[in-house]
């Protein structure tokens, strides 16, 4: 046997062993997620947790010792790198284990940046004896690899291991599309696990009935036992709702942010603010739609998103809002189980909801434009003698789509660039919403309902077009004032006009209406990061977040946490050459992102 055939043979057994001694550190997971959950989803957690700690086991060797082994097949080498891959590995993973079973959260660059020095004392001395197990594992596996193999028992194992892997992101995809909770529930807890989600392409198929799983789901989790790993809220709410019950309408533009709030722009909700309440330094709790509509409806960091999904547990809001006969019109030009997905958040108990809009017109103009006539028809059915809670969600903006031959607002300059006719069109598609929502407002005029109606009207996250040359566009890219500052008007019978310049966000509007609409006595603390949006406080730090990663806002600078690193910039959002870490910012945001956990 050549030297480095028997090296690849040698590395191939040793991850495998590396990969066992990973999953008996890594029991702890599983016993976290048993306590918690039903047995039903036991054999999928056991067959996914094999599958992700053989792949982590296997990635080092296969980007890291086959390289070397191709170019330097010589085992004084090769053998006592493995053995340093494998202690590091090791000793990570048990210091996530046990920071995960603490706090509810993994290791990541930030947690890493603020352990005390003794636990990283702890994580050196873990380190060195998972490079003394590794040593052994790897000198028997050099031992047993010394001849040829006879039997075709690692080709079996490897078929196996593999099928583990590919078995669980399949169930996976296949639960999210069934508002499986149990089974996607065990998504965070491993480390550096990212099943297959792709529900649209499952019910695409036909492997999947969207609305009957939803509604099954729903029954499910009504006569579910309150089990989970969310300790949300953290004390029973105690509300005293006050007088006649207002009626409340949230309008969110999708992907409006606050500088479009002109005259030009935007010349209704221009006219509307003027005789409302304008919040003009109003910031989003993340740059992409699912992470800012978290925010909006549960006045908490979206990094709770996964939890909150997995056991579709509802804002207390929404729980107010059906504990005290609130009718609920809902109305969204996006479908509600994509990028949103409000179907397994805020909006995950509300029977016969509407999924999606179908509309005759093209686009998500049309969309926007048959949710808005939709709205009407509710309102002429609705039971005049019952509050109700209307939700419209409009879409032309974010997909830069106003109706075909609409005119132009801000017509782009012959030569301009790509981004700039972007932006064009952008303004215009704004301006159509406007349009929309101006007519909405006319409405609830015209029936005598403006009176007794709480009003809202926001964004879920800007829109940034390269304005710094930075490269940033879209949304989801930065946590810029292009892509985080939005609007905020509210209208609130009673209360006067008004200009507001201190910093709010989207953690204050649910403890605005907890409060405000149900006399709820709690502290906001009890179930949102955020405070009322009319008292006199402002936030010194706001955590914002996107899918993978999250950022810290603050003043004068932004910190954004990926898995694996940071960095910090300005408020001009440039990149700090020589930046000071807020480290207790940081620590109090930790604190923030763990606190509703068990």
């Amino acid at each position: 046997m050549s030297s480095r055939r028997r090296l690849l043979r040698w590395a191939s057994w040793f991850a495998l062993a590396h990969a066992a001694l990973l999953a008996l550190i890594g029991l702890r997971y599983l016993w976290l997620y048993v306590r918690l959950s039903p047995s039903v989803a036991w054999g999928y957690a056991l067959v996914a947790y094999v599958g992700h700690l053989t792949a982590l086991a296997y990635l080092p060797c296969l980007l890291v010792l086959v390289p070397v082994i191709l170019l330097r097949p010589r085992p004084r080498l090769v053998v006592p790198l493995g053995v340093a891959l494998g202690g590091v590995g090791a000793g990570l993973l048990l210091l996530d284990s046990l920071v995960f079973a603490e706090n509810r959260y993994h290791l990541n660059a930030l947690t890493l940046m603020l352990l005390a020095p003794a636990t990283w004392g702890f994580l050196g001395l873990y380190v060195v004896l998972g490079m003394a197990i590794e040593g052994m594992l790897a000198g028997w596996v050099w031992q047993r690899t010394a001849q040829a193999p006879g039997r075709r028992l690692g080709r079996y194992l490897a078929v196996g291991l593999g099928a583990c892997f590919v078995a669980g992101h399949l169930i996976h995809a296949r639960a999210e599309a069934r508002y499986d909770v149990p089974v996607v529930s065990f998504t965070r807890y491993v480390p550096l696990y990212f099943p297959l989600r792709n529900a649209g392409l499952v019910a695409k198929f036909g492997l999947v009935d969207r609305n009957r799983a939803r509604e099954q789901s729903l029954v499910a989790a009504l006569g579910a036992a309150p089990v989970g790993e969310l300790r949300y809220p953290l004390a029973p709410l105690r509300c005293e709702p006050r007088g006649p019950r207002l009626n409340v309408l949230l309008v969110v533009i999708d992907a409006m942010r606050a500088d479009a709030l002109t005259a030009a722009v935007a010349p209704r909700l221009s006219e509307f603010a003027r005789g409302a309440i304008q919040f003009d330094r109003h910031y989003s709790g993340g740059n992409s739609s699912r992470a800012g509509m978290f925010s909006l409806f549960y006045g908490i960091p979206a990094t709770y998103w996964d939890a909150f999904a997995n056991l579709a547990r509802p804002p207390v809001v929404m729980d107010l809002f059906r504990q005290y006969g609130y009718q609920l019109g809902l109305f969204a030009s996006s479908p509600l189980y994509r990028i949103v997905a409000l179907d397994r958040t805020a909006l995950a108990r509300v029977p016969n909801l509407r999924l999606e809009t179908s509309s005759p017109y093209p686009g998500s103009s049309g969309r926007d434009r048959t949710l808005t006539d939709e709205w009407y028809g509710w309102l002429d059915r609705r039971d005049p003698a019952r509050p109700f809670f209307g939700f419209l969600y409009y879409n032309a903006a974010v997909a830069i789509e106003p109706p075909a031959d609409y005119p132009p607002v801000a017509p782009a300059a012959p030569g301009a660039s790509a981004q700039a006719r972007l932006y064009a069109r952008y303004l215009s598609a704004v301006h159509y919403v406007d349009l929309l929502v101006g007519q909405v407002l006319d409405d609830l005029e015209r029936r005598k309902l403006l009176g007794s109606t709480v009003v809202l009207v926001t964004s879920d996250h800007g829109m940034e077009f390269d304005e710094d040359g930075q490269g940033f566009t879209g949304h989801g890219t930065s946590y810029s004032d292009y892509q985080m500052h939005t609007p905020l008007v509210v209208w609130w019978p009673g209360r006067a006009p008004e200009r507001v310049a201190r910093r709010t966000s989207h953690n204050d509007v649910a403890p605005t209406l907890v409060a405000g609409l149900f006399g709820c006595a709690n502290p906001a603390a009890d179930y949102a990061s955020g405070r009322d949006l009319f008292s006199d406080g402002q936030w010194d730090w706001l955590i914002a977040a996107s899918y993978s990663e999250f950022a810290l806002l603050e003043p004068e600078r932004v910190t954004i946490v990926y898995p694996a690193s940071y960095e910090i910039r300005d408020r001009d959002y440039r990149l700090v050459a020589h930046p000071t870490f807020p480290r207790d910012a940081l620590r109090a945001a930790q604190q923030e992102m763990s606190r509703f956990y068990r």
